[in-house]
């Protein structure tokens, strides 16, 4: 006799989908999204990079992403670059009023490989609106084709020419702050190295998530806790949303595909590996954001120590149950509230430090 019984029929889940381990204290908006939107795609890092740039939103999770609000006025400038000899192109975001104006230039994430000036520009129009200051988002020159170290000098290039053109573009020389995600990050720690050193006084250094010391990543080595001093390496390093797989694919294309060049340069440069650089004294203030549930999240920490052991103005804020690019989501309706906290945080922040105050 047959059964009349219904069968259970379990949910299908995604090959990406978040493993039973990860779960606990994960944000459970970060939960809903990844399985509804990221849990059944192709990421970046499991093809090459000329299969992923023959369709680069079949290989990106960018669905709560958005444009952004309506900001006062919005223009493209080509500038001249160095190291090699190019130019690049700024996007510069002004509010209204007559100015001159403070100015934060934006530096986005995407492994020095990918991203371009969508990739931050919500967040960018966001400051631009809440803090009341130009903002530039900087399109600094991806590789392979532009190998390290050329992003990290396209974008000094591009805060050294916001200083020297400061009449033309209408904004005040003396109130300048810098930061960036992930990728971004990391230039922002060494451009506020290079900024002490060459006495240019920053505002702020606004470092997201960032990739400060990638040793870990090396193939050549086996990670385990003597390898790598990072307890959110260990946990995280398997994550579907951000593996270490995924750092090393990206380092594969930044630095070149050999193993000893990059031995050589995460070991040795510190301008690679930020936690290496010769001096920590008198660096710029700093705010340091980093994600619970990123592998980065330690070592972005650690920097922070570092430089606050040696006298610095430091500021970290880890937010709770969320990926490293937790601040990409921030989708009217269908993004991460962390995400909406993460733009008021920084948009206080960045008033605060040019203009002396956190509230209208």
């Amino acid at each position: 006799m047959a059964s009349t019984q219904t069968p259970v029929v379990e949910e299908k889940k995604g090959r990406l989908s978040i493993p039973d381990k990860l779960l606990k204290g994960l944000d459970p908006e970060w939960v809903e999204l990844w399985e509804k939107h990221g849990s059944s795609m192709v990421r970046a890092d499991e093809l090459s990079l000329e299969e992923y740039r023959k369709s680069p939103a079949t290989y990106s999770f960018t669905y709560p992403t958005c444009p952004g609000p309506f900001v006062f006025h919005v223009e493209d400038i080509e500038i001249p670059v160095t190291q090699p000899a190019g130019k690049i192109k700024i996007r510069v975001y002004t509010p209204e009023g007559p100015g001159p104006f403070p100015v934060h230039l934006n530096f986005h994430g995407g492994g020095w490989v990918l991203g371009n000036l969508n990739s931050e520009a919500a967040w960018c129009r966001h400051m631009c609106n809440k803090a009341q200051i130009k903002v530039i988002d900087v399109d600094y020159r991806l590789a392979p084709e532009f190998p390290y170290p050329t992003s990290i000098y396209d974008s000094w290039d591009a805060v050294k020419w916001t200083i020297a053109n400061a009449a033309s573009i209408n904004v005040d020389p003396s109130s300048v702050s810098i930061g960036g995600l992930s990728a971004g990050g990391q230039m922002t720690a060494v451009m506020s190295h290079f900024a002490r050193d060459e006495g240019i006084d920053l505002k702020l250094q606004l470092i997201i998530v960032p990739a400060t010391d990638m040793r870990y990543c090396l193939r050549t080595r086996e990670l385990n806790e003597t390898t790598c001093p990072y307890e959110s390496v260990l946990l995280y390093h398997d994550a579907p949303w951000g593996p270490l797989g995924r750092e090393q694919w990206f380092l594969k294309y930044w630095l070149g595909d050999d193993d000893a060049t990059q031995e050589r340069i995460l070991t040795k440069e510190w301008i690679c590996t930020p936690v290496l650089a010769p001096s920590f004294k008198n660096l710029a203030k700093a705010h340091i954001i980093t994600a619970e549930f990123d592998l980065e999240r330690d070592e972005g920490e650690y920097y922070g120590r570092l430089m606050q052991e040696a006298g610095n103005d430091v500021t970290m804020k880890r937010y709770p149950g969320v990926p490293h690019a937790f601040g990409h989501f921030n989708h009217p309706e269908r993004g991460l509230s962390q995400s909406f906290v993460y733009i008021e945080d920084t948009s206080r922040l960045l008033r605060k430090v040019h203009f002396g105050k956190s509230e209208e």
